[in-house]
């Protein structure tokens, strides 16, 4: 990294840097204490062959999510559990490997502008990428640059040699979870999804719709709704379809993620319907507070810790120039609490 582009991120003058490297002072010390913030932040030697070698002693991967409240106009606060779970899961990993992290939380899922800069610049070695559309042209381009990239849950192959791609298996998850309803005497059942772009939502659909397929014969109804991943739009939506006179409700629940089975059983609880006397509600994470619910959630357990020590080693191991799997599936967890029953009727 350059004075230039160093001074560009902090927002100052390169002369202005250039005084607090050299202690050549003149700088207000408010300016010169963030300076040398950053200056540690990011292990910045001006002197390239002495920033050589820092890098050998400190190694350093970057951590991109584009999973932030920026997304929708917010905050920069972290929007999706499971990115709050994996940040902490790889910093973890990447200490055990003598490597730090940093952190990165894009304002849209196509700004990639950002984490080029960061590889050009080279203030980490290589980096982690989560919330991403599915087949992003400016990921693909970022990739083909040559970087040690790690993308997950975003492609169904690696298409790059540089590239490794670790996923759940999510289409196979979502085919069992309506099978367990289906096993349960569940005819009408309702699949609360998310229509983006993005790898888990794709697959899980496919998973839904597999399941239908095979149990067509059993399933007299299957309905479909679109709350984007969130626990405001899936309680809005069912207490709508819940609340109405006359309309034929589903008995069994599949959402897509924890947080919208949340909303959705939420929504019925303020109806007055029994979980899972009238409906049965399965999930999909198993994040933290799903076991602490009233009933705890049945769910798909995604094995967090797994799916971060792969994705921290294979990208470690590209970087290191040492084989590496080019695609790695994480086996998904069928746990059953108490919002699974038996439909009414069915003994």
């Amino acid at each position: 990294m350059t004075t230039e582009e160093l001074a560009k991120i902090i927002g100052v003058s390169r002369v202005t840097l250039s005084k607090v490297i050299n202690g050549a002072g003149g700088v207000a010390p408010k300016t010169e204490k963030k300076i040398r913030e950053y200056i540690d932040k990011y292990n910045f030697v001006p002197n390239s062959k002495a920033r050589s070698l820092v890098g050998k002693e400190e190694q350093i991967i970057g951590l991109f999510s584009a999973y932030s409240d920026k997304n929708s106009g917010a905050s920069s606060n972290i929007s999706s559990h499971f990115a709050t779970e994996m940040i902490n899961l790889v910093i973890s990993n990447a200490q055990k490997c003598d490597y730090k992290t940093l952190v990165y939380l894009t304002e849209r899922e196509r700004d990639v502008k950002s984490i080029e800069r960061i590889l050009s610049g080279s203030m980490v070695r290589g980096a982690i990428l989560l919330g991403y559309d599915t087949g992003s042209v400016e990921i693909r381009r970022l990739a083909e640059r040559g970087f040690p990239l790690v993308l997950v849950n975003q492609e169904r192959d690696s298409y790059c040699e540089n590239v490794v791609v670790v996923n759940m298996d999510d289409q196979v998850s979502a085919y069992y979870a309506i099978e367990r309803l289906v096993d349960r005497g569940h005819t009408n059942i309702l699949y609360i999804g998310c229509g983006r772009p993005r790898l888990p939502a794709i697959r899980r659909h496919e998973g839904v719709r597999s399941a239908l397929g095979k149990w067509q014969h059993k399933i007299e109804k299957l309905t479909e709704i679109d709350c984007d991943f969130s626990e405001e739009k899936a309680y809005q939506e069912v207490y709508r379809m819940y609340s109405s006179p006359g309309e034929d409700k589903a008995t069994g629940i599949f959402a897509a993620n924890d947080i919208m089975a949340i909303g959705a059983m939420n929504a019925l609880k303020d109806l007055g319907y029994d979980v899972p006397g009238d409906v049965s509600i399965i999930g999909f994470d198993d994040i933290s507070i799903s076991k602490y619910l009233t009933p705890g959630l049945t769910t798909m357990r995604c094995n967090f810790e797994k799916i971060a020590s792969v994705s921290v080693n294979s990208l470690i191991d590209l970087i290191e120039q040492k084989d590496a799997a080019r695609h790695v599936e994480v086996p998904v967890e069928f746990v059953e609490r108490g919002t699974l029953g038996k439909a009414k009727g069915i003994d």
